[in-house]
Parts: structure tokens; sequence; C-alpha cells
């Protein structure tokens, strides 16, 4: 499968959108969109923000928005339209942007990234806990894969839970166990993230692998308000 022609791993009333650097356009954007590009910023920066707002676009049109411009908040996190759940994920002139009612998702997380054979494995101290650890360094030549399954899930996690209440969530605040029987990580928070995600928390946290990407995501129920 081609990573550009990648189907949305997420339900009804879901946008998905992929594009590629072929599709960069910064007329595309909102003048306010633009004015978060530094004038310094280098062509592959401008590139990957570009597309990242185009295939923000395109999944808001998915469930129905139009004429919507994607800002940025205090972390560089997207902030969508009132009502919206959404992220944003670019990688080596590839961007994803999923996106859905917030009666559809209280949050959502993807992540893309490129296997490098030449990464430190340092960062597996950084982002891995010991269980993870035990399972990202299995005896075969999987290993670097593994390790950017569990990275590129940790992003996604982030992504996910950080719009709710803006609590930051480091590497070792969750815990994943790959389940073998769904292709699929299960999670739990080892630390709060909000109001009624708790320490404790589970969730699932999908992951492909497709050519030389690793593509994670990941969606939170909708917030049920209490019965009267």
């Amino acid at each position: 499968m081609a990573i550009d022609s990648i189907s949305s791993p997420f339900g009804d009333g879901f946008g998905f959108a992929v594009k590629t650097a072929c599709d960069y356009d910064e007329a595309a954007l909102y003048p306010e969109e633009m004015a978060l590009l530094s004038a310094k910023a280098v062509k592959k920066r401008r590139i990957e923000f570009c597309i990242g707002r185009i295939a923000a676009h395109s999944a808001l049109r998915d469930i129905n928005i139009d004429a919507a411009a994607v800002l940025k908040g205090p972390q560089h996190e997207p902030v969508w339209p009132g009502g919206v759940a959404g992220a944003i994920s670019h990688s080596d002139g590839l961007a994803l942007a999923a996106v859905a009612p917030k009666e559809r998702a209280a949050g959502i997380g993807i992540d893309i990234e490129i296997i490098d054979a030449n990464v430190s494995r340092d960062i597996v101290k950084e982002v891995c806990t010991p269980g993870e650890t035990a399972w990202v360094k299995q005896r075969d030549n999987r290993e670097i894969e593994r390790l950017f399954m569990v990275f590129s899930a940790k992003e996604s996690i982030f992504k996910a839970f950080f719009p709710i209440e803006h609590i930051f969530l480091d590497y070792q605040d969750a815990e994943l166990v790959w389940q073998e029987n769904t292709g699929n990580f299960g999670g739990k928070l080892l630390a709060r993230a909000g109001t009624g995600y708790e320490a404790g928390y589970p969730f699932e946290v999908g992951c492909r692998k497709i050519g030389r990407y690793i593509f994670t995501f990941m969606s939170l129920p909708p917030v049920r308000e209490p019965a009267p």
C-alpha cells in the first residue's frame, strides 16, 4: 500500500485526510494560518506546515465544516473549531489529519514516523517503561521497528489527551502492552490526564506498519454527561 493512499482507521462520523508535498500550496491556507509561520522558516518546515493545514481542512470538510482556520496553541498543538477534536501529524513530506465532533470523540491522536535504523538506542530509556523495554528488546531483527511503534503510540497518546485539560504527559506517564491477537496496543495511564482520566484509565492505540513508516492512531470515547 502506498502511504499516501492510506484509508481512515476511524469509524463513521470522523474526518480523515492524507496529503503529500505534491499538495503544497500556500494559497490554500488562511492568512491567520500563514501568520503562524516564521518568515525564516526553511522550505521543509513550510511544506510540512502547509500540507498539514491542507489535510486538516480536507478532514474538516468530511464532517461538514468549511471555512475554518486551524490555529496553534501554546504547546504548538492545533486549535480546532469549537466542538471539534482532532490531530495532525507530518513526516518527510507527508501529512495526516483526523477530526471528529466531540459528540463522537473527546480526543484524537495520530502519529506517523519513519523507521530510522540509525536512531540511538539510548532513547529506549526515555521512551519506554521497563515492561515496554523488555518487549522492544526481544532478540530478533525488529528491535528498531518495535521502538518506533512504542514512540509513535506515545505521541498519539499525548495528542489525544493533552487538549482535554492541557495536562502534559511524559513518555513514562502511560504504559503499553502489545496485543498480538488484535495488532493494537492496550494501554493505561500512569498519571492523571484530566477529570475522568485518572491513573489506570485504559485505552487502545492502533498501529500499522506501511513500508518504512509506522502509523499509530487512537480516539477517546465522548464524555457522557451524568444522568440527572
